[in-house]
């Protein structure tokens, strides 16, 4: 017995067809909806609320730090994530490129030499309750008071990076004020120390000793002689060859030295413990610092990085054009070119000389 077919008859019969015709639009419509939205919920914790969009034809989705935290981000490819290898430079022995894990906060954390990561070191210390926080050494004693990605197998460390659930976070600076930060605080400060140990070193990469003992606190000499030579040291090594290429579109969290401040409490506002739902920035952020970072008994009232402590500080960057010639701002330009054209940094344009443009004439970028 075949189906039967129904054949409206009269304004009726039409009207329940129109009926009919609204329903299956609306149950379309519907289903379109949860289709769209589950393909959001692949490739995101959440929906955005701001405007995500297409950026050259490119999927991207608010970032939520450098500076107005308004930044855009490549959207990962969830279904085709990468995964831990034991050679990625994320995870491989070598504690100044492996970040720090805060499991209670579901964050991933990567310091940046130049770019506050000793007050940041110290702020991890102290969310773990590690009396560390305020004492010395606090670099070499990582493994210490602190979980590092290297300490969990290939699975976990493979979903703390890859899953939507996880905040994978770094604060950036521009090239220019950190290399002159690096060279001020390692070779004009730590003068005695450097000779002592950098200088050797220099000299097995194919440098001459003795150059470098008397030229060494020369900027010039350091930035087109030291740095290039010993490229790999993390102090002035390029934020980009930190992080393994694959995994740049998969933190989550970029943040800039030149809102430090700013950024520093929107980043711990948006961690919360998965234990009480407090923030980071409830717990420890708020309040408690002072301008000695190392006085634990005499906690301030200032809250994280409102306050830099005065034997850390070089203040690089009102010295800029001390320091720099137009010579060796193009230097720094094309050394550091894998940070500038690095598409989630997001720096401000720093152009510290005027340059001739076609015609000849001078312009102040």
């Amino acid at each position: 017995m075949g189906n039967k077919i129904y054949t409206p008859v009269g304004n009726h019969s039409s009207s329940r067809s129109m009926g009919l015709q609204k329903k299956v639009i609306g149950l379309f419509a519907i289903f379109a909806t949860v289709v769209f939205v589950t393909h959001l919920s692949k490739n995101g914790n959440e929906i955005p609320a701001n405007d995500g969009g297409i950026e050259g034809d490119t999927d991207v989705m608010p970032g939520r730090g450098s500076g107005s935290h308004d930044n855009f981000h490549i959207m990962p490819d969830y279904e085709n994530a990468p995964t831990i290898e034991m050679t990625d430079i994320i995870y491989k022995s070598g504690r100044h490129t492996i970040p720090i894990v805060n499991t209670e906060y579901k964050t991933v954390f990567f310091l940046v030499a130049k770019a506050a990561s000793s007050e940041w070191l110290r702020f991890f210390y102290r969310l773990n309750n590690s009396p560390i926080w305020c004492e010395s050494h606090t670099h070499d004693r990582m493994h210490e008071g602190l979980d590092m990605l290297s300490d969990f197998s290939i699975e976990e460390a493979t979903e703390m990076m890859t899953s939507p659930e996880w905040t994978r976070a770094i604060f950036v600076r521009n090239p220019k004020p950190r290399i002159l930060s690096a060279f001020l605080d390692k070779a004009v400060q730590h003068d005695k120390s450097f000779v002592r140990d950098k200088c050797p070193n220099y000299e097995r990469l194919g440098g001459d000793m003795q150059e470098c003992i008397d030229r060494h606190t020369d900027f010039s000499f350091f930035l087109q002689n030291i740095v290039p030579t010993m490229h790999d040291n993390v102090h002035w090594r390029s934020i980009y060859s930190r992080v393994d290429e694959k995994w740049w579109p998969w933190i989550n969290y970029v943040a800039n030295m030149e809102h430090l401040d700013q950024d520093a409490e929107h980043f711990l506002k948006s961690i919360k413990s998965s234990v009480d739902g407090v923030t980071a920035w409830d717990r420890i952020g708020k309040t408690g610092w002072g301008e000695n970072e190392r006085d634990c008994d005499h906690l301030g009232g200032s809250a994280f990085l409102q306050k830099k402590d005065e034997r850390h500080h070089t203040d690089a960057r009102t010295k800029l054009r001390n320091y720099y010639t137009p010579e060796l701002e193009k230097s720094v330009e094309v050394h550091f070119a894998d940070d500038y054209n690095n598409p989630y940094f997001q720096f401000s344009d720093l152009k510290l000389f005027e340059v001739e443009d076609e015609n000849g004439d001078a312009e102040d970028e």
